[in-house]
């Protein structure tokens, strides 16, 4: 019985497709969808390609003007398309490039077999010398094969002897090969990079049935299916993680857990990428369950529009209607109306402001504490901890909020947190955190099956402890019940959670990802370094590191420049603009972000006076790629949002706003409020993918 043809896309015949005139478009679209529906058909001409690099390669007749380039095992019924050219090009291009399985790493590897371009960094190193002191020096042939080297790339690794020289070998290299080339020469142990692979058995070099269904290749292929939607997926070049995953991500995304994941990182890894497919994988897994048994939730209602949007991309229509995608307030406040809780949640601010007003009156004469102090004493100390008496509140930790209050100094000011929490309850309205926990209170004694399967849970962060009580209490404890992703190094809301102590156990189920894919290792280090000395948590107590994170692109040091005034900043805006239009980047590219609502206010104002077109996101805002104009947002609204170019404006440093915003809330600067400033400017620098300007006013 003859097995029917396996048809298969790279990556590279996406991104070539992308290159193609719009007018030849289509034609490639009719073409592919003729393929997929029959490789062998009379109409598809193969013609072999003399002096093609892999003699496997085969092209076929588009139309007049393109054709593409397709391999043809001899063994197996398998298809792959490659690449999408013009003639000649399409031509050349075969005639530089090899496919093979790798005999170690199992996967499909496209690679150039032209010689190395040369450079400084490897034309001044003798081949013998940068065998014995270049960076793999230390490493037999056999090992380097095992990072995921093809035997013909053997001499020029071997020739390596700096780290420039490394990049300049980058284009020519399988991707899983110079990843873990980089991540040894940036100090990573051999063995762990090793074990990060996906072990496997003998692997058959001629093999490409075996090989298209392993992770490392379904980083750069993708099978062909009747229900693969064609014109979505010839998009992806513009959307790859709606299809290509790495393989460190596709092993979180698909195992089978026994009970709650953790998944941590630093910023660009694809921790949002993965907890998306993760809520896909999730929905086909519980696909004949009724409602919504899968809910997906971040902090705010921002980032939780942005991953709808992203879902839409992702899920079939199947799957999205078993994802519920919610912040985490509407959610809390969908489930207390299952209880017929009749309070509101409070959200608005001048009200707020009024009834700590009210709440002062019951200020004793003894204490000389100001309506600022009190507030975020309530926020930061009393909420969190649930404090429901003043026994509960003399008991509390201060830690992180400056100065020191003595008992008896906390038994006397108690009357005006029970006197603000009864302004609240006079008007039918709770504060969110107390929300969460009246929540978490009725699902224990009430036990509703709320028809909740799986949680998966972003940006955590800067999700509390009672919201992640409440997480626990309406999931059911089972296999793939909840999947946590987050980064301490992002925190930007003060919230602090230790899993364990929330009933969310983690251990053994936690996993990193390294690999920033959004910025360059310029960014990345600058970004880094303002977290230099700082305490970071793993979100369970421990404490987090930032080794072996690394980016694996490279670029400009971001350009600090002194700026004394608003007028100043504005004339380097304008500056950076021209410069960054003379390189073919456009202004919906470039987004500029300041630490408060009036600072960037005060620059968008001096912007369109100097003629240059804004788009100012706020919290209501998305970002709407059409929309033409530079983007403008608080530090706060670009979180989860990435630019090609990040320009920080008006910043007056993370250790002046600590001590700022301290002297607002009548308290002394603590370390935790230096973290939170500088954690802020880490998100902020983070979101730039090629280009970072920081105008500091010193």
């Amino acid at each position: 019985m003859t097995l029917a043809p396996k048809i298969a896309m790279s990556d590279d015949f996406l991104k070539s497709f992308s290159a193609v005139p719009r007018d030849q478009q289509q034609a490639v679209l009719t073409f592919v969808a003729k393929f997929r529906q029959n490789p062998t058909a009379s109409g598809i001409n193969y013609e072999r390609i003399r002096d093609a690099a892999d003699p496997n390669m085969r092209s076929v007749r588009v139309n007049d003007n393109v054709r593409g380039i397709v391999l043809k095992p001899d063994v197996g019924n398998v298809y792959c398309l490659l690449w999408v050219d013009r003639h000649d090009d399409a031509y050349q291009w075969a005639r530089r490039h090899r496919v093979a399985i790798h005999p170690d790493v199992g996967s499909i590897q496209i690679y150039a077999v032209e010689a190395a371009p040369s450079s400084d960094a490897t034309a001044a190193v003798p081949v013998a010398a940068a065998v014995a002191t270049g960076l793999f020096a230390s490493l037999k042939d056999r090992e380097i094969r095992r990072l995921g080297v093809p035997d013909e790339m053997l001499p020029a690794v071997r020739a390596v002897a700096s780290d420039e020289a490394l990049e300049a070998l980058e284009p020519q290299l399988p991707d899983e090969a110079f990843e873990a080339l980089f991540m040894f020469a940036a100090g990573e142990p051999y063995e762990k990079i090793v074990a990060d692979q996906t072990a496997l058995e003998t692997v058959d070099p001629a093999d490409f049935v075996a090989a298209l269904d392993r992770d490392a290749t379904k980083r750069h292929f993708v099978v062909l299916t009747d229900d693969s939607d064609l014109e979505a997926l010839l998009a992806a070049p513009l959307e790859r993680w709606r299809v290509f995953l790495h393989p460190s991500q596709r092993k979180l995304v698909e195992r089978d857990w026994a009970g709650p994941v953790k998944v941590t990182g630093g910023a660009g890894t694809g921790k949002t990428v993965v907890a998306m497919h993760r809520a896909a994988r999730l929905a086909r897994q519980f696909s004949t369950l009724p409602g919504r048994p899968v809910v997906f939730t971040t902090f705010t209602k921002t980032l939780s529009d942005d991953i709808r949007q992203h879902l839409e991309l992702l899920c079939t229509p199947q799957e999205l209607e078993k994802i519920l995608v919610v912040n985490l307030d509407q959610w809390a406040s969908t489930v207390l109306r299952r209880f017929g809780y009749k309070p509101e949640l409070l959200y608005d601010e001048s009200a707020r402001r009024s009834y700590w007003q009210a709440a002062m009156s019951a200020m004793p004469t003894s204490a000389d504490l100001s309506q600022h102090f009190m507030r975020a004493e309530y926020e930061r100390v009393v909420l969190p901890q649930g404090c429901e008496t003043a026994e509960d509140y003399m008991r509390a930790s201060r830690v992180g909020r400056g100065g020191q209050l003595g008992r008896a100094t906390r038994k006397a000011i108690w009357p005006v947190f029970a006197e603000y929490r009864a302004q609240l309850h006079g008007a039918n309205l709770r504060e969110p955190e107390e929300a969460f926990r009246d929540a978490r209170r009725l699902l224990a004694d009430q036990a509703p099956e709320l028809g909740i399967r799986a949680m998966v849970i972003d940006e955590a962060q800067d999700i509390s402890p009672a919201a992640f009580e409440l997480i626990r209490g309406a999931v059911p404890v089972a296999a793939n019940d909840l999947f946590i992703v987050g980064d301490a190094h992002q925190r930007i809301y003060r919230h602090k959670v230790v899993l364990s102590r929330v009933g969310i156990e983690v251990r053994g189920r936690s996993r990193s990802l390294k690999v920033n894919y959004r910025t360059t290792d310029e960014i990345r280090r600058w970004a880094c370094a303002q977290l230099e000395g700082c305490a970071i948590d793993d979100l369970d107590g421990n404490i987090d590191t930032l080794r072996g994170y690394r980016s694996l692109t490279h670029g400009d040091r971001p350009d600090v420049i002194e700026s004394s005034s608003l007028k100043d900043d504005v004339k380097h805006i304008e500056a950076i603009l021209k410069q960054l239009a003379d390189v073919s980047i456009e202004p919906r590219q470039v987004c500029i972000a300041a630490r408060t609502n009036d600072d960037i206010d005060s620059i968008v104002d001096g912007l369109k006076k100097a003629g240059v077109a804004t788009l100012r996101l706020e919290r209501s805002t998305p970002d709407d790629p059409s929309a033409p104009g530079v983007r403008a947002a608080t530090m706060h609204r670009i979180k989860g949002l990435e630019f090609g170019v990040v320009i920080i404006a008006a910043y007056k440093g993370a250790t002046k706003y600590a001590e700022v915003f301290a002297r607002e809330e009548d308290a002394g600067v603590s370390g935790e409020t230096e973290v939170a400033e500088r954690s802020l400017l880490h998100v902020a620098a983070t979101r730039a993918k090629r280009h970072l300007f920081v105008l500091t006013r010193t």
